[in-house]
């Protein structure tokens, strides 16, 4: 009998674990209208946002011809976030690091608080496909120690 709530306990503990990680990936959710369009490149990675972050290879983040997107893989699509921009919303691209995470790039969108960060060991090669649309960009590592810190207004 023991055995069965102990069972019972732990399943419950996973299903309200994967609850709230579903709902903090919503809530970092953007997508826009964006068209099919042609796909330039990719990139894997993962992900960092106000109230999620996930390492490894869990994300891609997609270029397009009319702008970025970042999700999960097909079998993580529904723990991780889809975020899309244009590049045209897209106010800058900058490398922010805090000090127990590899390098990401922070996308922040114009006139908006805050964005999403794609962490990867190619920032460089991404920062150079983004300037060549025209996306503000900055090399300069930026060290934070929250991720709230990059929610800040631009302006």
């Amino acid at each position: 009998m023991l055995v069965i709530i102990l069972i019972v306990a732990v399943a419950l503990v996973i299903a309200a674990g994967l609850a709230v990680w579903v709902k903090r990936a919503r809530s970092c959710t953007r997508i826009i209208e964006a068209p099919d369009g042609n796909q330039e490149d990719s990139f894997v990675g993962g992900i960092m946002c106000k109230h999620l972050t996930t390492s490894g290879t869990m994300v891609k983040l997609e270029l397009f011809d009319w702008g970025i997107r970042i999700r999960g893989f097909a079998p993580t699509r529904w723990v991780v976030p889809t975020w899309e921009a244009r590049y045209e919303e897209l106010a800058i691209a900058e490398m922010v690091a805090s000090p127990f995470s590899r390098v990401a790039i922070w996308f922040r969108l114009r006139g908006e608080a805050g964005g999403m960060g794609f962490l990867t060991q190619w920032s460089q090669d991404i920062l150079k496909i983004l300037q060549a649309h025209d996306v503000p960009v900055n090399r300069a590592l930026t060290k934070f120690r929250r991720v709230d810190e990059l929610y800040h207004d631009p302006s």
